[in-house]
């Protein structure tokens, strides 16, 4: 049986990351022609990439939107789990259950009311109704990640804190700051991925911004170059940084509060 669980779980993974590798491969490929025999090898793709001002503005783009969306999201996060894992107070479960309904609502549908919102209010798209929306459905995910930490955390030195005399800000700032640090780094690093990966949102409310997703999206509907798959190797290689160094930080936390 575990055999048969392995198989299945192999299939999976190679169902999931099979195109990711065709594409990696084909952005080392010296020929225009994205298609099997192979002529070459060539890294001329990827020097296609870092001097494209277009795509390099596109990137930058991103990283605008990227970098505060993750900032708010970690910061509300890190107050909501608070909240779900300290405190005790009337309608918790409804408070819960609003926090994580950007999470079950599905794109599509969250996207066109954030437009139709946005229209009746008269409020132009730009860098910040993209950064707003994605806060919406990036703080499910931070919550959970930080909340997964605290929950490990021993409350007794909470507890020690303020019977020596700490108040409430003292408690949160020279203690319970401290041991969420790991879970508020991890937290950001997966909202920056989210947000940098995140197309249907952003989609509807970048107007005339255009971020990367939105650029490589549009730009693969029209042509196959082999520079768009070097660009999209590069873009996974970069989550998985991310997300790796994420990982490490998250399970030092929780090795710490174990």
């Amino acid at each position: 049986m575990e055999r048969v669980l392995r198989v299945h779980v192999l299939l999976i993974y190679t169902f999931m990351y099979l195109p990711v590798a065709v594409i990696t491969l084909f952005s080392f490929n010296d020929s225009e022609m994205i298609a099997f025999p192979l002529q070459g090898f060539t890294f001329a793709w990827y020097a296609d990439v870092f001097s494209d001002p277009r795509l390099l503005g596109g990137l930058g783009t991103t990283l605008s939107i990227a970098i505060p969306t993750a900032l708010i999201a970690t910061i509300l996060g890190g107050l909501s789990a608070l909240a779900l894992a300290r405190y005790r107070f009337r309608w918790k479960l409804v408070f819960a259950i609003l926090l994580l309904i950007p999470f079950l609502i599905p794109r599509i549908i969250f996207a066109v009311s954030q437009l139709l919102v946005l229209s009746e209010l008269g409020i132009e798209r730009s860098v910040a109704t993209i950064v707003a929306a994605q806060v919406l459905i990036i703080l499910p995910f931070t919550s959970l990640i930080i909340t997964s930490v605290l929950v490990r955390l021993d409350r007794r030195l909470e507890e020690a804190a303020a019977d020596l005399g700490a108040s409430a800000w003292q408690v949160f700032r020279r203690v319970q700051l401290p041991l969420m640090r790991n879970g508020l780094i991890a937290a950001a690093f997966i909202a920056l991925v989210l947000s940098s990966g995140e197309y249907v949102v952003t989609a509807f409310l970048s107007g005339r911004v255009q971020p990367l997703a939105v650029m490589i999206a549009s730009d693969f509907r029209f042509s196959l170059s082999p520079s768009l798959n070097a660009l999209a190797a590069l873009t996974v290689l970069a989550n998985i940084i991310v997300i790796a160094v994420s990982e490490t930080i998250r399970w030092r936390a929780r090795r710490g509060a174990d």
